[in-house]
């Protein structure tokens, strides 16, 4: 009976696949080869991004591109979503999402696991448990939330005097986490839709269905606020205020700015350059120009980082109807996305000077910052010679290995601070905003000497 119900539900998911791999659909899109043989175009009809990249109209049409304005001479359409998401391993359940046939599909599909009678009958509630956990390690993008808390505790390390307090560290890298997790989960629920059509994101709870809107809402309002309290109990009221700051900047800025103009991807950089400064407040109770460093640094890394992201994805993207310098209509060749790796892998070749000229390591770290950014100014010079795939994946997992690296040479090369103290705040540091506290800065009286702003001169 088992077999007979599995054959049954297979024929069951396999064709309602095939219909609605038929079916003219939506979010159909133009041939990859006329994407990348009509550059200026992007084979899109008259008066849409092409033409028009700033007119509303466009922003209302460019996600319903019709199969018959994308046909060309010898090409065909681009495959739709459901065999894509096949392509990618998706069971049907998930390809079927808001769709008719998505229950039936479901059905089969649970019919046909040998081990659905025995995970319903005897290991449901584990089985549950460990699927919601899975919503929110996905709502909480946890890898990325865990880098960025790798940065707050870099910055907390190098505010911190002769001996490092762990215990706070560990405050301040929670918090951080729970506030990236609640800027994460905001930036899921604003663009469900946008993650639906991408290849790398359809597969996220809010496009398959596996979280509602109104609960990823309530996790990303707990972990929010959550974040918020705790650091300001456990650190200070700089620090909170800073994991605040970047929940809004992340979520109400930078967010809705990737459909209007690529000049988002410099207001994602000042997010990524944040918790440093987070760690940093949390170690001295203030924020001061030699945290400034460490923020220059992650702020540089990110360019070449996303710029080589951008461009192996650039289909995708315009798929999900963002407007990353990449696309077609900004960037024909990749010159120009390039270009921007290049000139920020540059600057990251001084930051260890920098960082030793400030009093934050020894002379060492110059150098050997020196050495860990060259490969990275190396493979974007390559990069933007010749703007390709394969160029721009050596610049990406570079980047991946260069900011673990710098980040445990800078802790071991530290400087203890000799000026600590309490970060435990006072009536003074209570009543003072974080505005004046960066707009406070004293210039030295020599500011081109060469330690002129080391906190140990």
């Amino acid at each position: 009976a088992m077999r007979s119900a599995a054959r049954g539900g297979r024929a069951v998911a396999e064709a309602a696949a095939r219909s609605w791999s038929r079916s003219p659909t939506w979010w159909s899109f133009p041939a990859t080869q006329a994407l990348r043989g009509a550059p200026p175009t992007c084979g899109v009809p008259s008066g849409s991004i092409a033409q028009k990249p700033w007119s509303r109209s466009s922003f209302r049409h460019e996600s319903s591109w019709s199969s018959s304005s994308s046909q060309t001479a010898g090409t065909s359409s681009m495959p739709s979503t459901v065999v894509q998401r096949a392509q990618m391993g998706l069971s049907p359940a998930a390809a079927a999402n808001k769709t008719a046939g998505a229950a039936a599909v479901a059905a089969g599909i649970a019919a046909s696991s040998p081990a659905a009678p025995f995970a319903l009958g005897q290991t449901g509630s584990l089985r549950s448990l460990l699927d919601q956990l899975r919503v929110y390690h996905d709502l909480s993008k946890f890898k990325l939330s865990a880098f960025v808390v790798s940065t707050a505790a870099a910055g907390y390390a190098l505010g911190s005097g002769e001996q490092i307090d762990y215990v706070q560290m560990g405050c301040v890298t929670g918090g951080t986490f729970l506030c990236s997790a609640s800027a994460n989960a905001f930036n899921q629920i604003f663009e469900k839709s946008n993650d639906g059509r991408m290849a790398r994101t359809m597969r996220r709870p809010l496009p398959t269905g596996r979280c509602s809107r109104g609960h990823a809402l309530l996790f990303a309002i707990t972990c929010g606020v959550s974040g918020f309290a705790f650091l300001k109990e456990t650190c200070n009221k700089t620090t909170a205020e800073l994991g605040a700051f970047n929940i809004a900047l992340y979520a109400m800025v930078y967010t809705p700015m990737k459909q209007a103009h690529w000049i988002n991807t410099w207001v994602g950089a000042i997010v990524g350059a944040i918790p440093p400064l987070m760690g940093w407040a949390a170690a001295t109770g203030k924020v001061e120009p030699n945290a400034l460093v460490l923020a220059s640094a992650l702020y540089c890394w990110q360019m070449p980082h996303f710029m080589a992201l951008c461009f192996m994805a650039k289909d995708d993207y315009v798929r999900g109807g963002y407007r990353m310098m990449s696309h077609p209509v900004f960037d024909a060749t990749g010159r120009r996305v390039a270009g921007v790796a290049l000139r920020n892998a540059l600057a990251m070749l001084p930051i260890g000077v920098v960082a030793v000229a400030c009093g934050l390591a020894t002379v060492p770290f110059a150098y050997e910052a020196g050495l860990l950014a060259l490969p990275m100014a190396l493979s974007s010079a390559v990069f933007y010679r010749r703007p390709s795939i394969n160029n721009a994946r050596r610049v990406f997992y570079g980047s991946l290995a260069y900011l673990p690296l710098f980040q445990l040479l800078a802790v071991y090369h530290r400087l203890p601070r000799l000026d600590t103290v309490n970060t435990v705040d006072t009536d003074e540091t209570q009543t003072q905003s974080l505005f004046k506290q960066l707009t406070s800065f004293e210039i030295p009286s020599d500011p081109y000497k060469w330690t002129a702003w080391s906190a140990r001169e």
